[in-house]
C-alpha cells in the first residue's frame, strides 16, 4: 500500500515537471520571437553624438555634419530635426535606406556667445526602439576682440535732441598693431564715430590699443523703435568684423497718444467722448503749453485739461447731442507754444446716429 502511494506521487511529480517544462519552453519561444520581431524595422545609429569643435573665434559660423546610419532592415524616416537657440539646421536627409548613411547638416552662429557653449539638436525618427535622439555641438568661443562694457547698446532718445552712447573696442590679447578700421550701421540714421582712446583714459588691465566708438542719431531720425547692428571692422586676422547690437527708441518732442480718435458708431444723444494725451518730451525743463484745441466739424466739442503744466495735457473730444447723423472725417488741431511744432493735427472719425 505504501509502495503504491509512492508510485502515484512519483508519477504526479513527473507529470508536473513535464508540464512546467512545456510551459517554460512556450514562454521562451514567445520571448525569442518578440526579440526577433523587435529587432525588425529601421534602426538609427549615430557613432559621434557629440562634436567638439575646439576653440573658435567669436563671430565664426561653424558647419557641423552628423552622420546617421540605418542599421535596420527598413527605411529610416527623419520626421523632424529641432535645434536649440543659436543653432540652425541647414539640411537633413528625410529618408535613409537600410545599410545606408544620411546626414544632418547644422550651422552654429557664434557672434552672440563667449566662452564654452553646448548646443543640442533633437532628431525624431520612426525607429521603434529609439524614436528620439539628441546630438550635441560643443565649442569654446574666444572673443579675440572685446567690446566694453558689453557688445550691446540701449538708448532712449528724443527726436531733434542729441543722443550719445559710448563703447570701447580693444583686442582681448596684447596686439600692438590692432586697429579699428571702420564701422558699418544697418540703420542709416544711426551714426558711429571712431577715435583712439587717449593714453590717460585707457581701460586698466587691457591692451593699450583701444578705440572709442561714439553712437549718435540724426537730428531728423524717424520716431519709433530702433533695432540695429553695428559691424565694427578691424585688422585682426581672426576677428575682422565684430558686431554690436543696438536697441532703442526715438520719441517725438511732442507726443500725442493715441495718434487718431476713433468713435465708431455712436449715438449723439448720449454725448460720447474720447480723450487724447499730449506729452512734452523736451529735456532740460523746457515747457510747452497747449493754447487751443478745435475740431473742424461743428459736431464736436473740445476741452483742455492740464495734467502737469508745461508737460502733460488731456484733450477731451465730445460729440454734441444735437449733431446731425452721418459719417464724420474731421481733424483736431492743437495749438501749442512750441516754436517748432505750433500746430499738431489729429484725425477724428465717427459714424453718428
Amino acid at each position: 500500500m505504501f509502495a503504491e502511494k509512492m508510485t502515484r506521487r512519483t508519477v504526479m511529480s513527473k507529470t508536473r515537471f513535464l508540464l512546467l517544462r512545456a510551459i517554460g519552453l512556450v514562454v521562451l519561444t514567445a520571448f525569442a520571437g518578440a526579440v526577433v520581431e523587435a529587432a525588425d524595422g529601421p534602426k538609427l545609429v549615430v557613432a559621434e553624438k557629440i562634436k567638439d569643435m575646439g576653440t573658435v573665434a567669436q563671430g565664426e559660423v561653424l558647419s557641423v555634419d552628423f552622420a546617421l546610419v540605418n542599421e535596420g532592415d527598413e527605411t529610416l524616416e527623419i520626421k523632424a530635426v529641432r535645434p536649440t537657440c543659436g543653432c540652425t539646421v541647414a539640411d537633413f536627409d528625410r529618408e535613409i535606406a537600410p545599410g545606408k548613411t544620411g546626414y544632418v547638416k547644422a550651422k552654429l552662429e557664434t557672434r552672440d556667445f563667449s566662452g564654452p557653449i553646448s548646443k543640442s539638436i533633437l532628431i525624431m525618427t520612426n525607429d521603434p526602439q529609439d524614436p528620439t535622439l539628441t546630438v550635441v555641438i560643443k565649442t569654446v568661443v574666444h572673443p579675440y576682440v572685446e567690446v566694453l562694457p558689453r557688445p550691446l547698446v540701449r538708448f532712449n532718445a528724443v527726436q531733434h535732441e542729441p543722443m550719445n552712447q559710448k563703447v570701447t573696442v580693444v583686442a582681448a590679447e596684447d596686439e600692438k598693431d590692432f586697429a579699428v578700421t571702420g564701422v558699418k550701421s544697418s540703420v542709416a540714421y544711426l551714426n558711429a564715430k571712431v577715435s583712439p582712446v587717449p593714453k590717460d583714459q585707457l581701460l586698466a588691465g587691457k591692451s593699450a590699443q583701444q578705440y572709442e566708438i561714439v553712437l549718435s542719431i540724426d537730428n531728423d531720425s524717424p520716431v519709433g523703435p530702433v533695432n540695429a547692428v553695428l559691424d565694427v571692422q578691424t585688422n585682426h586676422p581672426k576677428a575682422k568684423t565684430v558686431p554690436i547690437k543696438v536697441f532703442g527708441v526715438v520719441r517725438s518732442l511732442l507726443h500725442v497718444t493715441p495718434a487718431q480718435v476713433q468713435f465708431g458708431s455712436v449715438s449723439a444723444t448720449k454725448k460720447p467722448g474720447r480723450n487724447i494725451i499730449l506729452v512734452n518730451n523736451r529735456s532740460g525743463g523746457a515747457e510747452v503749453k497747449v493754447t487751443g484745441a478745435e475740431v473742424n466739424d461743428s459736431a464736436f466739442a473740445t476741452e483742455i485739461v492740464t495734467i502737469e503744466d508745461g508737460r502733460r495735457y488731456q484733450i477731451t473730444i465730445t460729440v454734441k447731442p444735437d449733431a446731425s447723423p452721418g459719417p464724420r472725417d474731421a481733424i483736431l488741431t492743437l495749438n501749442t507754444s512750441d516754436t517748432q511744432f505750433p500746430k499738431l493735427e489729429v484725425p477724428v472719425r465717427a459714424n453718428i446716429s
